[in-house]
C-alpha cells in the first residue's frame, strides 16, 4: 500500500475541532473581520460570536502598552484565510493548494501595503512608488484604515469572487460602503482601490494562470514520467522511472501536478524563479539513496507521540500552507503590540517571502521531478520483509515492503525540495530580520486522543510543541514532512536553507520600500 486514501468529503466541523488552532480575533465581525465560513453555500460568513479579542499567542502574554484589538491589517488577513479555507473545503478537499494560496496572500498584503504606504512619510508603494502620498494631514489612522479596507476588499473580490456578499459584508462592518462607485479622487477609498488595482493588473500576467479556465491551470504542458499509481494497491510492474514523481489515484481521482508553471511565475525579490536551489537528490539506485529509504523506515517503524503529533500538527490541514505562517505574524503583532503602520509591513514583507518560496521550492521541483517515499520505497522494497507503521492504531507490523504508507496524506507534486522547509525557512528568516530577533515563544498543546489519523489513541497523553525561536518552528515544520513520511532528509535541511535565503533577498527588497530607497 503506498498511502492512506484520503477522504474527498468535507471535514465536519466537529472532528476538526481537536486540532484547530485559530482564534476568535475580535468582539463582533463588525470590530473585527475574523469569519467563519458557512458550510458549503459560498455565499456568506457568519459573524463571529461576541468575545473579547485574545492574543493569537498559547500564552496570552502582550507587550507592555500593546493595544487591545487588533489592526485592520490583521482583520483583513484573517478574513483571507477564511477565504482560502472555505474555498477549499467547499470543494471537499483537506487541504488547500500552498501555492495558489501564498499567491492570494501576498497579492491582499501587497494592495494592503501600497494603500497604506501613500499615507507614510518616506515609504513607498510597488506600483505607484511616492507620486500618490497624501500631505502629512491626511495621514491620520482613519484614513489608513479606510484605504487599506478598500483595497484589501478589491483584492479579495478579484481572488474570491465565489464569496462576493461575505467580503462586501467584512467591508461594511468595518464602517465602509461596497457600493460606492466614484469615490473622490484622492480620497482614501480612491487610493484604496487605485492602487489595489494597479497591483491586479500587475498580477494578473505574473504567470500563475489566475485567469485561466481554470483558474491557475498548468501552462507548461508537465507530464509526468510514469503512470498514476492507485493509492492503496501500488503496482510496481507498471513503474517507468522510480525516481520520478508518480501521480496517486485517490478516492477515485487522479492526482494532477499542482500549478508546476509556479516554476517560471514572476517572482518579487529573487532575479529569477530559479536563482537559489539545492543539490540534487541522491542517484537511483544508489548507496545514498538506500540510507535515506532506511532512515524513513526506521521512523516509521519507531514512531513516537510527538512525531507524530508534529507530523499532524504541521499539515496546517485547519489553515492551509502558508498559513501557519500567517499565525507567526499575527502572534508577533499580538506579542509586540503593532499598529497599523507595523502591520502593513510586516504581513506584506512575510507574504513576499512565502509566495517567492512557492515559486523558488516549485522551480526546483520542476528541476528534479524526484519521487515521493510513497511510491519509491515500495518499489525498492517490493518482495521483501520489512517493519513498518501498519497503519491507524496498529503500531508497526511486519509486511512486504511493496505495502509502506506514508503517515500523512501525500500532496499531488514532486518530493524535493520541500515546500514546507521554505516556506518555514523564509518565514523565520523574514521575521527574525523583522523583528530584530529569533525569538518567538509561542506553543501549542496537542490534546490527548486529538490525532486524525489515529482518532481516541493518539497522542496517549497531551504534547506540548513549543518554539522559543523563528528558527526552531522552521525546523519542526520541516521535519514533520520527514516524520510523516512524504518527505526525504534531503528534501527538508536544503529546504530550510533555501527558504533564509530567499527571507534575507525578500527583506532586503522589503526594506528599500518601507525606506523610500527602493529605485
Amino acid at each position: 500500500m503506498s498511502q492512506r486514501p484520503v477522504s474527498t468529503a468535507p471535514i465536519a466541523p466537529a472532528a476538526r475541532a481537536p486540532l484547530t488552532r485559530r482564534r476568535v480575533l475580535t468582539a463582533s465581525a463588525a470590530a473585527a473581520g475574523a469569519f467563519a465560513l458557512a458550510s458549503g453555500t459560498g455565499t456568506a460568513w457568519a459573524e463571529a460570536p461576541v468575545a473579547r479579542f485574545e492574543a493569537e499567542t498559547r500564552t496570552g502574554r502582550r507587550a507592555p502598552g500593546a493595544v487591545a484589538e487588533p489592526s485592520v491589517v490583521v482583520r483583513w488577513n484573517q478574513a483571507a484565510m477564511d477565504a482560502i479555507l472555505g474555498r477549499y473545503q467547499a470543494a471537499g478537499n483537506r487541504f488547500g493548494p500552498a501555492t495558489v494560496n501564498a499567491r492570494a496572500l501576498a497579492i491582499i498584503h501587497n494592495c494592503v501595503y501600497d494603500a497604506w504606504a501613500c499615507y507614510d512619510r518616506v515609504a513607498t508603494g510597488t506600483r505607484y512608488g511616492g507620486s500618490l502620498r497624501r500631505p502629512r494631514a491626511e495621514r491620520t489612522l482613519d484614513n489608513k484604515n479606510e484605504a487599506i479596507s478598500y483595497a484589501a476588499h478589491r483584492a479579495l473580490l478579484d481572488l474570491f469572487p465565489e464569496y462576493k456578499v461575505a467580503i462586501d459584508s467584512m467591508l461594511r462592518s468595518l464602517g465602509y460602503d461596497p457600493a460606492l462607485t466614484d469615490p473622490a479622487p484622492k480620497s482614501p477609498a480612491w487610493i484604496g482601490r487605485r492602487t489595489a488595482q494597479a497591483v491586479l493588473d500587475y498580477r494578473h500576467a505574473d504567470g500563475a494562470n489566475q485567469l485561466g479556465t481554470p483558474a491557475y491551470t498548468d501552462t507548461t504542458g508537465y507530464q509526468p514520467k510514469n503512470p498514476p499509481q492507485t493509492a492503496g494497491a501500488f503496482d510496481p510492474s507498471i513503474v517507468v522511472a522510480p525516481e520520478h514523481w508518480s501521480p496517486l489515484i485517490v478516492g477515485g481521482k487522479t492526482q494532477r501536478y499542482l500549478t508546476p508553471q509556479f516554476a517560471v511565475m514572476k517572482p518579487f525579490a529573487l532575479s529569477r524563479p530559479d536563482q537559489f536551489t539545492v543539490a540534487a537528490p541522491p542517484a537511483y539506485p544508489s548507496v545514498r539513496m538506500t540510507a535515506a529509504i532506511e532512515e524513513l523506515l526506521d521512523i516509521s517503524a519507531n514512531l513516537t507521540d510527538e512525531q507524530k503529533c508534529v507530523a499532524e500538527f504541521w499539515l496546517n490541514d485547519d489553515v492551509t500552507p502558508p498559513g501557519a505562517q500567517q499565525m507567526w505574524g499575527r502572534y508577533v503583532s499580538a506579542r509586540d503590540g503593532h499598529d497599523v503602520d507595523e502591520d502593513a509591513k510586516l504581513f506584506f514583507g512575510l507574504n513576499m517571502a512565502e509566495c517567492d518560496a512557492a515559486i523558488g521550492s516549485w522551480a526546483v521541483k520542476a528541476q528534479y521531478d524526484f519521487a515521493r517515499p510513497s511510491t519509491l520505497i515500495p518499489y525498492d522494497r517490493r518482495g521483501q520483509r520489512i517493519q513498518a507503521w501498519g497503519g491507524p492504531g496498529r503500531g508497526a507490523v511486519a509486511m512486504d515492503g511493496v505495502d509502506w504508507q506514508a503517515y500523512v496524506a501525500v500532496p499531488p507534486f514532486p518530493a524535493t525540495v520541500s515546500g514546507h522547509s521554505t516556506f518555514s525557512g523564509a518565514a523565520a528568516e523574514f521575521l527574525r530580520r523583522f523583528t530584530g530577533t529569533d525569538a518567538f515563544g509561542d506553543s501549542y498543546r496537542f490534546k490527548a486522543g486529538a490525532s486524525t489519523v489515529e482518532p481516541g489513541l493518539t497522542p496517549r497523553t497531551d504534547v506540548v510543541l513549543t518554539w522559543s525561536t523563528f528558527s526552531e518552528a522552521a525546523h519542526q515544520a520541516g521535519i514533520s514532512r520527514v516524520y510523516g513520511g512524504m518527505h526525504w532528509s534531503f528534501d527538508n535541511e536544503p529546504g530550510i536553507e533555501m527558504g533564509h535565503r530567499i527571507g534575507r533577498v525578500v527583506h532586503r527588497q522589503a526594506e528599500c520600500y518601507f525606506t523610500g530607497t527602493h529605485r
